[in-house]
């Protein structure tokens, strides 16, 4: 009765295995042995019997059935690690078993061989007809010794010895403390372990390497770390090594900062045994070096002369060299900050066509610097110059004429001094004059402005604007037409009209080249096909694309 109680729980096991296929029952009855013939072994085992496993995945492990007769094969394990290539077969034949890597806690299997009939029922009888195989596999293992180390010294370091103990899949690497380390410490693998990429070492079982210091020849302690690490673990043993005896010292070792007006920044300078110089490629900064006598031990200051710029960003670097090579050279970066500059012109209105009656236009000039400012004999300036922001009226007289006119109110930036003395060039800035342009209706053609630039520009894409009057046919289509300033890169954009008889028009340009110089045309087509363009082109430029941020020349007209 204790058989057939197993049996029945192996039947159960059986039915909830994916892969058995019911034809496999399917037994030719003529070749079932009487049942005092029944012979089976498993792995040359005719009773129970326990075999012990690693950690690892495996996927090839061979169980041997010997039999006279059909037989089926269950599993009873937990969550399915275990599992096998065939489930039935017919006298001898090789089962082969695959086991997951095991990552958590020791665990087991019972894998079943049993006898059946023709009808894949399982045989009761005296005599051995069924054989159970306990799977034992033990959980992962992974360690690194030794665990801990005392600290290294600066100078010609020790080689340490490592063993690993794993029975799974590792990786070993190097980590160092601190931003931009130097990288002391190398590894060499002795047995066990493959190097990778990036100074990485891989293993699935026992390893062992070799770990070498180079010397240091810091002022300061210094640290690594090597880290073993698998699926179930990390282990990390920190690996110190003391400052060198030797010293190099220069204060203040951080970055400097100097306004555009120049000035001086002292550095102390400690050199033990060992004379040193101060270099700096910098035409804007002058050295004073003092004498250093070789073998004596002392800080001495030496003083960076730094002169006035004109306004830009700029930076350069002083390295500081001791003579001895046992002490690593030192670089302070010295940056001196530039002025702020702007300079931007626009009308008020953004209207871009007045009637041939007379009409006043206010211009705003957002700028930096000192400008003057220009316009054509029809047009009243009431201020030509100015110093920084502000605005100013002109008068536009009235136009007698059938014909349209055109023309510009031109504000130009000029070299200007800060309070400091420092002369800003608007040209070492990359700015260039601005020019509203204004057209006059005095015809019976639809009058165009001159384009304009709004607000929204930027290194590769821009918004140009203008307005036109019509007073007798309905403007159907607007359009914009732009090249390069050498007459290359030639487009047009064509839009509708809010209003067919007086309207200002907006076009987003993309795609621009940075720091190029562009001209513009509007135009429209009236109700009856006719083109008519504009009698003034607008010239702009993109914004600048420079290695720092702050270099960027404001975008311009």
């Amino acid at each position: 009765m204790k058989t057939r109680h197993i049996f029945g729980s192996l039947a159960a096991a059986i039915l909830t295995f994916v892969g058995v296929s019911a034809c496999s029952d399917n037994y030719d009855a003529g070749l079932m042995p009487t049942k005092n013939q029944l012979e089976l072994k498993v792995d040359g085992h005719a009773s129970a019997f326990s075999v012990d496993y690693g950690a690892a995945p495996d996927n090839n492990i061979k169980v041997e059935v010997e039999s006279n007769s059909l037989w089926k094969v269950s599993i009873e394990c937990e969550g399915g690690w275990c599992t096998a290539d065939k489930m039935t077969g017919r006298g001898n034949e090789t089962i082969t078993l695959s086991i997951l890597e095991n990552i958590n806690k020791e665990r087991s299997a019972r894998v079943m061989v049993y006898i059946v009939d023709a009808e894949g029922e399982a045989v009761t009888n005296e005599g051995t007809t069924s054989i159970e195989m306990t799977l034992k596999q033990a959980v992962s293992d992974v360690s690194l010794s030794p665990s801990s180390l005392e600290p290294f010294e600066a100078q010609n370091p020790r080689s340490q010895e490592f063993t690993i103990v794993s029975n799974v899949n590792w990786t070993l690497d190097v980590t160092y403390e601190g931003e931009n380390p130097t990288e002391f410490v190398s590894i060499t693998p002795i047995s066990g372990m493959t190097p990778e990429f990036n100074g990485t070492f891989s293993g699935s079982a026992g390893a062992t390497f070799r770990m070498t210091l180079q010397d240091n020849r810091t002022a300061a302690d210094r640290k690594a770390f090597l880290n073993l690490v698998s699926e179930v673990s990390r282990y990390t043993i920190e690996v110190t090594q003391t400052k060198s005896s030797y010293t190099f010292d220069v204060t203040p070792s951080e970055n400097q900062n100097v306004g555009p007006e120049g000035g001086e920044i002292p550095f102390g300078v400690l050199s033990p045994n060992s004379g040193w110089d101060a270099v700096c490629s910098a035409s804007w900064v002058t050295l004073s070096v003092p004498s250093v006598a070789e073998g004596s031990l002392s800080r001495v200051e030496t003083v960076a002369q730094i002169a006035p710029s004109d306004g830009q960003y700029r930076s350069t670097q002083i390295l500081f060299k001791p003579r001895d090579d046992r002490y690593p050279q030192q670089t302070v970066t010295i940056v001196q900050t530039g002025v702020e500059v702007y300079f931007a012109a626009g009308r008020i209105d953004n209207v871009g066509v007045v009637m041939e009656t007379g009409e006043y236009i206010r211009v705003e000039v957002d700028s930096r610097f000192n400008w003057t400012a220009s316009a054509p004999s029809w047009i009243n300036l009431y201020r030509t110059s100015g110093n920084g922001s502000g605005t100013f009226d002109a008068y536009v007289y009235a136009n007698y004429s059938d014909e349209n006119r055109n023309g510009f109110i031109t504000i130009t930036p000029e070299i200007t001094y800060t309070q400091e003395g420092i002369e800003l060039n608007p040209t070492a800035f990359g700015l260039v004059p601005v020019s509203i342009g204004v057209t006059q209706f005095g015809g019976r053609e639809a009058a165009i402005s001159v384009p304009w630039l709004v607000d929204n520009y930027a290194q590769t894409s821009a918004t140009v604007e203008f307005n036109f009057y019509s007073p007798f046919y309905n403007v159907v289509e607007a359009g914009l037409e732009w090249s390069r300033e050498d007459g290359s890169g030639a487009d047009y954009m064509i839009i509708s009209p809010s209003d067919r008889k007086d309207c200002t028009v907006s076009f987003n340009l993309i795609d621009l080249d940075p720091a190029t110089r562009y001209i513009a045309r509007g135009f429209v087509i009236d109700e009856l096909g006719n083109v008519k363009y504009g009698d003034w082109s607008y010239p702009f430029t993109t914004g600048g694309r420079y290695p720092n941020s702050g270099d960027n020349p404001t975008p311009s007209n």
